[in-house]
């Protein structure tokens, strides 16, 4: 509903409020995440949304007669009644360095430094308005009801409206890792893929999805209230989607984080969950009664949250990804060593035409080994054993036995020198 106020209540309106510490345990995390602030927000609700601006602060719609809200990081909460927003519902950053916000028969745009002098475009085709967000052509889209809409920030009266992609009555919108738009069709239950050329692709799902959001390796995660039991899900095209129950926790909006897992705001456990893309999942409790709704991902690896019972925005921060673990060290490298325990005498006598030499030698221990032995040191190495039984003629010989461990060779081979006399 448009209000006509005077100019001197459109003014902004400046809310400071002291962040309430409230560290809380955590399941299986890597970081350790915790609530740091609670920030009072006057006329924040369900179905209001919440985003990151281009100036890095935080941004949500409003159901009151102000119409949308900047938290800065410091918990500094200001207010504005723009006279082009009317009970504005949806709210992204743009490619164009503005804020864009769905409401009823259109959108509008308007800078971080002065939302007051916002524009307003009409598109009859949204309805029933609901998330936007930014598309993988540049372009900004938004899904209402059955229609799914994309227009181009320099001119959103040349939009594009889809009217065949196979979604019933849409809930929000988002930008896949695929290419492609995703939306969470509570009215067809199911979740389903659109391509930048308006082609749909369903995924049944039950239930409700409410939200979706798009994360690593083209998965995208979706929440769905409404089904029985309620769950949260995952989508790999081309694959059905997985689900993991959360009963009675009333998911609704969902945000992938620095932590490379998704969150979801649970609205009726006063939590919120994390479910990691290969479905590990766990929960963050918040405080009682306080009713989490919506969910973004913010600078400094945080996530900001509506509390739609209490009018506030919480935000958690240290929600970051473990650290890799440590390179291993290299071993250090021994050196290979061979050594002849047994040698044949320098000289050895024979009555026959060959002599019979034993030899016996050991090295690092898992070592094979190889041995040459030669008139001339040219011969080739061959794998050998100990003891090595040498058969031969009579002469001079060299013998030449080396560890060989894992491919490497030991440089330094044992040698024995002898000489085979006949009598």
């Amino acid at each position: 509903m448009q209000f006509n106020t005077p100019m001197s209540v459109r003014l902004p309106v400046i809310v400071c409020v002291l962040a309430i510490a409230v560290p809380v345990g955590v399941g299986p995390v890597a970081a350790d995440p915790v609530v740091d602030g609670r920030f009072a927000v006057g006329g924040v609700g369900t179905n209001n949304q919440i985003t990151i601006g281009p100036d890095a602060n935080v941004w949500v719609t409003l159901d009151a007669t102000n119409d949308v809200a900047r938290i800065a990081p410091d918990g500094t909460v200001t207010q504005f009644n723009p006279v082009n927003l009317n009970s504005p519902t949806g709210i992204t950053a743009g490619p164009d360095g503005n804020l864009w916000v769905t409401q009823p028969g259109g959108v509008a745009r308007f800078s971080p430094t002065n939302p007051d002098a916002a524009v307003a475009f009409a598109i009859a085709d949204i309805a029933d308005p609901r998330a936007i967000t930014v598309g993988p052509d540049g372009n900004l889209w938004t899904a209402s009801g059955d229609r799914v809409i994309k227009f181009p920030a320099a001119n959103p009266a040349g939009f594009t409206s889809y009217a065949a992609t196979g979604v019933l009555g849409a809930r929000w919108i988002t930008s896949g890792t695929d290419g492609n738009l995703w939306v969470a069709d509570f009215g067809g239950q199911q979740i389903v893929r659109v391509t930048t050329g308006g082609v749909g692709t369903a995924f049944p799902t039950g239930g409700g999805p409410q939200g979706v959001v798009g994360g690593p390796g083209s998965q995208v995660a979706y929440s769905n209230p409404t089904a029985v039991p309620q769950t949260v899900g995952r989508v790999q095209a081309p694959g059905s989607p997985q689900t993991t129950d959360t009963p009675l926790s009333d998911p609704f909006g969902v945000a992938y984080g620095g932590d490379g897992a998704y969150w979801f705001a649970q609205f009726a456990t006063n939590d919120l969950g994390r479910l990691t893309p290969g479905g590990e999942y766990s929960r963050l409790p918040l405080d009682a009664g306080t009713g989490p709704r919506q969910i973004t991902a913010g600078p400094g690896n945080t996530l900001w949250v509506t509390l739609d019972l209490t009018e506030q925005v919480a935000r958690v921060s240290r929600v970051s990804a473990a650290p890799p673990p440590p390179e291993p060290q290299p071993q250090p490298v021994v050196p290979l060593q061979t050594r002849i325990t047994k040698a044949p005498k320098k000289v050895v006598p024979t009555k026959r035409s060959k002599a019979r030499v034993k030899v016996r030698f050991t090295g690092t221990p898992g070592a094979s080994f190889q041995c040459r032995l030669a008139k001339k040191p040219l011969k080739k190495w061959r794998t050998c054993a100990s003891p090595k039984v040498l058969k031969v003629k009579p002469g001079r010989y060299r013998l030449r036995v080396r560890a060989v461990l894992d491919g490497v060779k030991d440089t330094t081979p044992a040698k024995a020198r002898f000489r085979v006399m006949r009598r």
